[in-house]
């Protein structure tokens, strides 16, 4: 019986904290994707540091706004910002600021470069 009860405490305590979790910013691998950078003008001769930079800068900026937008949208956008295995901030940051009919915010650098 003791057994039981704790079995079905920690499940519960498990449903309880799983919300919690879902409210967080997604963690992406996003030096990974930065390893991928391909210079997009000739200047840029570090497309790696470039990209991480970006990224970075992005997920600041997600993190000061993550919690006061709509849950749907914070879904929506982070699974566009994964799309095609290479997840960005920065892409999850231009989703945001659209749904929100807020201009993009400039960064150096695009994702995928126009193919």
């Amino acid at each position: 019986m003791k057994a039981y009860r704790l079995g079905t405490t920690a499940l519960l305590a498990g449903l309880w904290i799983c919300p919690a979790a879902a409210q967080e910013l997604p963690r992406f691998n996003v030096e990974a994707t930065c390893k991928e950078a391909q210079p997009l003008v000739p200047q840029d001769t570090n497309p790696y540091d470039s990209c991480m930079r970006d990224e970075t800068a992005a997920q600041r900026q997600l993190r000061e706004i993550w919690n006061s937008t709509a849950e749907s949208v914070r879904a929506t956008c982070a699974r566009e910002a994964q799309i095609g295995g290479t997840p960005s901030y920065v892409d999850m940051l231009t989703c945001l600021q659209v749904a929100q009919g807020l201009p993009p915010t400039n960064t150096s650098r695009s994702r995928k470069p126009a193919q």
